[in-house]
């Protein structure tokens, strides 16, 4: 059984969030998709004829353009605007209700997993139908509260890059900012505190061990888009080089029409890959930010004792 409740340093912190998919990758990301693969598929499928609409809108302006007509594509988004409007409302209010319940997954989880060593997808769906009304005011204070602290920061960052000392702030402050949200969020999730007492107690924990926090989710962050990056690039690169390769030597409008529209499917096929790959990645940053918190709480509990004389049990059956 994985062991929450653990003082680490920050080797630890990021050792420890391999461990822990190496240990329960497999129930963990099992249960995952059975509550949140739907709702996934969903919304692929709608960024798809998204694409569909708009790629098709530049095929049209590429033949019109071939054959001497000037704003095809103004003519064929005009004629499936309300279709575009409302492809596009849809994609937001599920990409909304998805990144919720995929930034509720990890906490459930980890709830559970802090009591008991086996659980079904129903434990952790009761858990977060019990927590829906704090998870759904957490998001929308914070749209209020942390967000507009957090758009401050970094536009002051980015406006101080300008003298240099912006740059390295930004590998600081980017970090920080997500730990100090994720933090608060277990906190109040976890506990039967306030919006703003969670808020308070996730800063004070920032602070409790801020250069191991913040270094690991920085390391978390920085692998998770090296990989997303590479592996979602791969179809694009395919694309414009088959593209660049059939192209060289040869001017016919049939063979140009043709390399566009494969050059667009692989931009497709990158978009869905990159989102989708974003999604499940997104995982490890936030169990990691789970075992900052609990590696917190045990500087601050002690729980460890405690959680040894619950195991007592576990490893006499």
């Amino acid at each position: 059984m994985f062991q929450l409740f653990k003082k680490r340093n920050f080797s630890e912190l990021v050792g420890d969030t391999f461990t822990f998919f190496k240990m329960n990758g497999k129930h963990y990301f099992r249960n995952y998709f059975i509550i949140n693969g739907g709702f996934l598929l969903v919304l692929l499928v709608l960024v798809y004829f998204i694409m569909n609409v708009f790629f098709e809108g530049l095929f049209a302006n590429l033949n019109g353009g071939l054959g001497g007509t000037n704003n095809t594509i103004d003519h064929y988004m005009n004629n499936n605007l309300e279709l575009f409007i409302t492809l596009s409302i849809m994609t937001v209010v599920v990409a909304v209700f998805l990144s919720i319940l995929s930034y509720a997954y990890p906490v459930a989880y980890m709830k559970l997993l802090e009591k008991n060593s086996t659980f079904s997808t129903n434990d952790i769906i009761k858990v977060i139908k019990s927590k829906i009304g704090k998870i759904v005011i957490f998001f929308i204070a914070s749209l209020f509260v942390l967000v507009p602290i957090m758009m401050i920061a970094m536009v002051l960052s980015f406006a101080l890059v300008f003298i240099l000392i912006g740059i390295p702030l930004l590998f600081i402050i980017i970090p920080a900012l997500m730990c100090w949200f994720s933090l608060s969020f277990y906190d109040y999730i976890s506990t039967d505190k306030g919006y703003f007492e969670a808020l308070g107690n996730g800063f004070s924990l920032l602070k409790q061990k801020f250069w191991p926090s913040v270094g690991s989710t920085a390391i978390m962050y920085l692998i998770m888009q090296i990989v997303v990056g590479f592996v979602s690039m791969i179809p694009y690169l395919i694309g414009v080089f088959s593209m660049f390769t059939t192209l060289e030597g040869q001017n016919s409008p049939n063979i140009q029409s043709e390399q566009f529209s494969f050059l667009m499917l692989m931009m497709g096929i990158t978009m869905i890959l990159s989102l989708l790959l974003n999604f499940i990645f997104q995982n490890f940053i936030l169990v990691n930010q789970g075992i900052i918190y609990y590696s917190l709480r045990e500087e601050n509990e002690n729980n460890t004792p405690k959680s040894e004389i619950d195991l007592i049990g576990t490893y006499s059956e």
